[in-house]
């Protein structure tokens, strides 16, 4: 158990290293403390604290910096309830906007986490195969073809470019569009694939764009998760990582390995997960994630991943904040 004071100087050295990159020192501590302390006190309490493992010194003559022991410590400091960054106050405008672009809730989700937080972001989705399909679009692009839209209960969108019959007029389009949403509407894939298997005669003349409907639809449910990555090349700004390159191969290879990330990042039911160096499989890295429900069937495991030296509360408040902002956004959309 650390006392009181160690705690504080341990936190308070922690937040300086992470705006500032630079080794702390005795005297850094002493400006940021806050009330009345000896130097001597803060180098005896410093010296402790490297002895029992939360801080090093890269050179004899250089500050301290923290250890992944002292990351955990300071990440446990912040508060589960926070007030609004800047940038989570933009997040509703931004998702907002760039859902209508991006037409993908989960992929602007994953760019909204890693441009908000400045590190590199990944989403993992469960259980795809049990989403409901709420409804269907088609729209007619010429030359034969439409685009088709499937709106799930998820939220996510999904488009296909389908055959259309030759020479057939918008009322046919409109019409095989209302059948689709009576036979579509609130159904898994599972299900629809049975109705589709049992339909009759006098909609026979619909059945080609069934089929390739349901061919996309297989498709996203063969996949039972996805996986999105976004803002790796963020990494390459991070001042550590400049310095040494080495000291990315860590995180990059967790990158690499889209199975061991999808296993690190979705691996719990916690609201908020850290895991901080090696020990925690993510050497010289650190990875952020958190729990979201979208609907009864759904989960969604949102993660931030970058170095060791993270900016865990700006990360933490974003996280925090984020599965409000998704709803907002995919209510208004639905209106």
């Amino acid at each position: 158990m650390l006392s009181v004071r160690k705690r504080k100087i341990l936190c308070l050295l922690v937040a300086r290293y992470i705006e500032t990159a630079e080794p702390v020192s005795s005297s850094d501590i002493k400006a940021d403390y806050g009330e009345e302390i000896s130097s001597a006190t803060i180098r005896s309490e410093l010296a402790k604290l490297e002895e029992m493992g939360y801080l090093m010194q890269p050179h004899v003559s250089a500050g301290r910096v923290p250890t992944a022991k002292g990351y955990k410590v300071f990440v446990e400091s912040i508060p589960t309830e926070g007030g609004m960054l800047p940038a989570v106050a933009d997040m509703r405008e931004y998702l907002d906007r760039k859902m209508d672009e991006v037409g993908d809730v989960i992929r602007t989700t994953a760019k909204l986490l890693s441009d908000t937080t400045n590190y590199t972001s990944v989403i993992v989705v469960k259980n795809i195969g049990e989403v409901l399909v709420r409804d269907v679009r088609l729209v007619d692009i010429g030359q034969n073809k439409a685009l088709v839209i499937i709106i799930t209960d998820s939220g996510i969108l999904k488009d296909c470019i389908i055959d259309l019959p030759a020479d057939m007029g918008n009322t046919y389009l409109n019409t095989a569009m209302e059948l689709l949403n009576r036979m579509f509407s609130m159904h898994t894939v599972e299900e629809i694939k049975e109705l589709v298997d049992h339909v009759e005669d006098e909609i026979a003349q619909y059945k080609m764009i069934l089929d390739q409907i349901i061919t996309s639809l297989e498709r996203y449910q063969n996949r039972n998760q996805e996986v999105i990555i976004e803002g790796t090349s963020r990494l390459l700004d991070v001042p550590e990582y400049q310095e040494e390159a080495d000291r990315m191969r860590g995180v990059m290879s967790i990158i690499d390995h889209k199975e061991l990330l999808t296993d690190m990042v979705g691996d719990g039911e916690l609201e908020l997960s850290f895991k901080i160096g090696k020990d925690d499989g993510i050497e010289n890295g650190s990875l952020v994630t958190a729990t979201y429900r979208i609907n009864d069937n759904q989960q969604v495991h949102a993660g931030v991943i970058g170095p060791e030296r993270m900016d865990y509360r700006k990360v933490v408040t974003i996280l925090k904040n984020l599965e409000t902002t998704i709803k907002s956004v995919m209510d208004d959309k639905e209106d």
